[in-house]
């Protein structure tokens, strides 16, 4: 089984389905998406009709999804952001609205675990660092976690009687999981910020046990000038071009 894995799509559909393009040339057979379907981009309501479509899709709610469906306080977001998700909240219909308050924190299965944020923290916790890992450890079963939240493309792992160890993803460097349990995040979709403009997603294949992270080139300008038609923030619009 081939599970394209991705998140943090932020409102971006050009890069979305830059990225369902990829997926499907790759034959992937099922979806895995972290969560933050919409903020900070301009095409909240086509990303979440598209994700609705999915078939075979495990997903979870991101802050920003929680925010806007009332979920979340918006106390935690900063002015940038809080405009962009009440710039997605009037845009959206009912049984898009519906859908992204439906989703859930976290999801566990046989084969892998799933949240936005971390395990203990699903929407309010960035995982950076070793240490933050070996305290989530407790908190999540079945591995690969795949996580998002921080938009950085990184892993975590933790072998019997090592140090957690943690890196982060680079394209054509693939991830061989067993025996050990992982934490995956696969970066952005439709807001990058680690340097690297591109999209950011990845393929797990289940018999192999393997991860492997890939870039997708999008139409960036093109998304930029939906931004500025529609009056979102110019800092949000100017950092697509950069990956920051």
């Amino acid at each position: 089984m081939i599970y394209g894995v991705f998140s943090d799509v932020h409102a971006n559909h050009e890069a979305l389905k830059a990225v369902l393009a990829f997926f499907y040339k790759n034959k992937v057979e099922r979806f895995i998406c972290c969560g933050d379907l919409v903020g900070y981009g301009p095409q909240p309501s086509e990303c979440v009709r598209e994700i609705m479509k999915l078939p075979h899709v495990s997903i979870v709610l991101g802050n920003h999804d929680a925010a806007l469906t009332g979920k979340m306080e918006m106390r935690w977001f900063n002015s940038n952001a809080s405009a962009a998700i009440e710039f997605a909240r009037k845009r959206l219909s009912g049984a898009e609205l519906a859908y992204l308050a439906a989703l859930p924190e976290m999801v566990k299965t046989e084969d892998f675990s799933l949240v936005h944020g971390s395990p203990r923290k699903p929407l309010t916790e960035y995982l950076l660092s070793g240490a933050q890992f070996s305290e989530n450890l407790e908190h999540w079963a079945a591995s690969p976690c795949f996580i998002g939240h921080s938009h950085m493309p990184v892993y975590f792992r933790q072998s019997s009687g090592v140090p957690p160890e943690t890196d982060f993803l680079l394209p054509m460097a693939k991830v061989l999981m067993s025996g050990v349990r992982y934490m995956i995040n696969p970066g952005s979709v439709g807001q990058p910020r680690d340097g690297n403009p591109r999209a950011a997603c990845g393929l797990f294949d289940q018999e192999k046990n393997t991860f492997e992270i890939f870039r997708v080139d999008y139409d960036v300008a093109r998304v930029q000038e939906l931004m500025k038609t529609n009056g979102l923030p110019q800092m949000l619009m100017e950092r697509l071009a950069f990956g920051l």
